[in-house]
């Protein structure tokens, strides 16, 4: 887990640890990461500052002139703007954190990262979770919750100014109709095992072919016959297979199958097959009804963004924002 993660995606926004001044004009400082790469009203951004982003986001620790600056500059300067001015509209509207806010946010974690260790299959406790989880991203319990306390009312900046965007029944309708079959439908899957023979052994794919038919075990004509030695371990079991998984002289056969039918000698290039479908999974699509929660949050989410965005663009244009030359991304 890196810290990146750990942090941002935790709240929703970079965690830095920022200090804002008086609005000045640029001030060129090369010695010092104190110096200052873009001032606004309410607020500003130091090389520091610029570092550590960079750093945080894996970017390493930049130098003008590489051929990574530029594209790096571009990349950071938009992102630390808006969290300066979100923290400025912060001070200026109170907008403030208590401990217990602070603690809350510490549970949520702790909760997040036991769950995610949990579904890695990771035998820990909650706290020893969490622990681990730290030691990891390189920060400590002090440090984060100076993060948190530092960074929630970002986040509460973003609620106030786009918290209350949410889509339409038209929209989640229209949203729900175009993305259906690519989001919401699990297509038809078949659950099939198979004995596989080398390419000289047809007659013998016959010959094992009559026994299955006449009541054999599969499985252990699988373990005793199969060239795959994989499946053979587990009576010829491949699992479930969906269209374009497999060859198509093999998917052709399981796709035209009935359930528990012997069929073959199928040949592919790995030899001769004889399978048998065990289970068939129909084709099966969500319901509106079932997946509008999940849409909603999505598009809220996404309407959200956009919302904040512009609300940032609007800030950016009223507080007059200025950059050193060489730190001014491109324009969107």
């Amino acid at each position: 887990m890196s810290r990146v993660w750990f942090v941002v995606g935790v709240l929703g926004v970079a965690l830095l640890v920022l200090v804002g001044c008086e609005p000045a004009e640029p001030v060129a400082n090369v010695e010092s990461g104190a110096k200052k790469v873009a001032v606004f009203e309410g607020g500003e951004v130091t090389l520091s500052e610029v570092q550590e982003f960079a750093e945080q986001s894996g970017l390493g620790e930049l130098s003008p002139g590489s051929p990574q600056y530029e594209a790096a500059i571009a990349q950071i300067m938009p992102q630390l703007i808006q969290i300066e001015i979100a923290k400025a509209y912060a001070r200026e509207n109170g907008i403030t954190v208590s401990e217990g806010e602070v603690n809350q946010e510490i549970e949520t974690i702790k909760d997040q990262i036991a769950q995610q260790a949990q579904a890695q299959g990771q035998d820990l406790g909650r706290e020893e979770a969490f622990e681990q989880a730290l030691q990891q991203a390189g920060i400590t319990e002090g440090e984060l919750r100076d993060q948190i306390r530092e960074n929630l009312p970002i986040q509460k900046v973003q609620e106030r100014v786009a918290g209350d965007a949410e889509p339409s029944q038209e929209e989640v309708q229209t949203f729900y109709d175009e993305n259906k079959d690519l989001q919401f439908t699990t297509p038809e899957q078949r659950c099939a095992r198979h004995i596989l023979f080398n390419k000289d052994q047809k007659e013998k794919a016959e010959e094992v072919k009559g026994q299955l038919q006449d009541g054999a075990d599969f499985a252990k004509l699988a373990k005793e016959y199969s060239q795959d030695p994989q499946s053979a371990e587990n009576g010829g079991d491949l699992g479930c297979l969906g269209k374009g998984e497999t060859v198509e002289n093999f998917e052709k056969a399981v796709f035209g199958s009935e359930e528990g039918e012997i069929v073959g000698p199928v040949e592919t290039e790995f030899g001769y097959h004889l399978i048998e479908v065990t289970q068939i999974n129909a084709k099966q699509t969500q319901s509106l009804e079932e997946v509008e929660p999940q849409i909603r949050e999505q598009l809220s989410s996404d309407m959200q963004a956009q919302e904040f965005s512009t609300w940032i663009q609007e800030q950016e244009k009223k507080r007059d924002v200025k950059y050193l030359p060489g730190y001014k991304p491109p324009e969107q």
